[in-house]
């Protein structure tokens, strides 16, 4: 009899010890995966400063250049500026892309920080962004992008397959 209690108590235990396993497992396999654009115009165009987490960011980089990801969770600056270019897009008021020029890529611990230039001929009256990076590496990825203008601040979400917004600058 006590042999059978011990046997009992034992399957009890282990079946607890593997929820909770399973449980712990899930709760870290599921981060929050999001990127945060803020851009701040100013007379000549606006400066976009990305912060991304740089295992993620790494690792859909060197995907998205045929590379394979680096251990140390590193991106080649011009590797950076190329994935960047095709997944953050800005068009003018009549839909002409603008060009996104790369003012710097800093690594700090787990995040990247990139900056970008955009010229906007005639002020960002009008100019739309879409931001859809990572997206093709997390189904849940949100993309934050804050445009910070005159004291205000406008708040947008992309996730994959998300239009284009107005970034909603009125000079």
């Amino acid at each position: 009899m006590k042999r059978l209690v011990m046997r009992s108590v034992r399957r009890i235990l282990r079946r607890a010890l593997v929820g909770v396993a399973v449980a712990a497992s899930a709760a870290h396999a599921h981060p929050i995966h999001t990127t945060l654009t803020v851009i701040t115009p100013d007379a000549n165009g606006a400066t976009f400063s990305v912060r991304a987490f740089a295992d993620d960011f790494s690792a859909v980089v060197a995907r998205f250049v045929g590379k394979k990801p680096p251990k140390d969770s590193s991106a080649l600056d011009i590797d950076v500026a190329r994935y960047v270019g095709a997944h953050f897009t800005v068009a003018n008021s009549v839909n002409m892309p603008i060009v996104l020029q790369p003012c710097g890529v800093r690594r700090e611990k787990e995040l990247y920080w990139i900056c970008f230039r955009a010229v906007l001929p005639n002020s960002a009256r009008g100019a739309k962004v879409r931001n859809q990076m990572l997206t093709e590496l997390h189904a849940d990825q949100v993309n934050i992008v804050q445009v910070e203008h005159k004291g205000a601040r406008k708040t947008m979400l992309f996730t994959k397959g998300s239009a284009p917004a107005e970034l909603g600058i009125r000079d």
